[in-house]
């Protein structure tokens, strides 16, 4: 627990979907999904500061609403109203994370938001309850209280940490000025698009075993209906390729791309290369951690 009146800095990653997987539908209206997962050393910054009352939200950096219609918003009201206490929050929110590009700044955001706030009380809940209320948040936000390297089923609020063998590799990724709507990318997805799981138990076993091959096991359930409704992706991916001589993959419903590459030395090499073709890109590590509390 912090000392009274203490602010709380915590790191929130974003992540990547090694493989995307639907299974199908659910009884509940959500899909049933399987993905491996990876954190990055790409990370928002948030601040929380005890107050007696209210909960405010603000942000600078990349684009992100602010105030109620901040997920960070959502996480904090869950929380109040749970444990009781602190009375209210003032959250700042530095964005490096770009919204709706598959990389899920937002849910990571809201699980610093409850990890922060566990701090700022004096009794701490337990695991199993923060788990439960980021799950009601949203189907990614558990991810991010375990962090690292997971595998993601049901609706995304099951989580399996598993073990990796990256060997110094790095990722690069970029995006578009182009933002995707999840729900709609969801629409697009026809019954040929499911799959059964394997894809994604193959992957994770060979990212344990030091084999991950990006050829062969990258994956996302996404990729016909999004390039086909945003041709940009599939441009993207194919400049991305060419650049880098790598594979690149969509990462969650997109727009992001990303691909796996030997060292991070190459990929800020060739990051500087893929700006120069008109997009953002940003070289990152993969890490073994969710959001987290930065050491002051």
């Amino acid at each position: 627990m912090a000392e009274s009146g203490a602010e709380i800095k915590l790191r929130a990653p974003a992540k990547v979907n090694l493989t995307l997987e639907v299974l199908g539908e659910r009884a509940d209206g959500y899909h049933e999904l399987r993905s491996l997962v990876q954190c990055l050393s790409l990370a928002d910054e948030l601040t929380l500061q005890p107050t007696a009352v209210g909960i405010t939200v603000s942000v600078c950096g990349q684009w992100a609403p602010e105030g109620c219609q901040n997920l960070c918003h959502a996480a904090a009201t869950t929380f109040i109203e749970r444990v009781g206490s602190p009375g209210g929050v003032e959250i700042q929110l530095i964005k490096h994370i770009p919204a709706g590009r598959g990389l899920g700044g937002g849910s990571s955001d809201a699980a610093a938001t409850l990890l922060g706030l566990g701090e700022l009380v004096e009794e701490p809940p337990p695991q199993q309850q923060l788990h439960e209320m980021a799950a009601e948040l949203g189907s990614d936000v558990p991810l991010f209280l375990a962090g690292g390297a997971a595998v993601i089923s049901g609706r995304g609020e099951q989580v399996q940490s598993v073990t990796t063998q990256w060997n110094n590799r790095a990722l690069l990724v970029a995006w578009p000025d182009l933002g995707i709507s999840t729900a709609e990318a969801y629409e697009l997805l026809e019954r040929d698009d499911f799959t059964d799981g394997e894809i994604t138990a193959s992957a994770q076993q060979a990212l344990a075993d030091g084999r991950f091959d990006a050829e062969r096991h990258l994956f996302n359930c996404f990729q016909r209906a999004v390039s086909s409704r945003w041709p940009q992706i599939a441009e993207v991916q194919e400049d991305m390729t060419r650049i880098s001589g790598a594979p690149a993959a969509l990462s969650g419903s997109g727009s992001a791309v990303f691909c796996i590459l030997p060292s991070i030395a190459e990929a800020e090499q060739t990051a500087g290369a893929v700006g120069e073709a008109g997009y953002r890109a940003v070289a990152v590590r993969p890490v073994e951690y969710g959001a987290r509390l930065i050491e002051s």
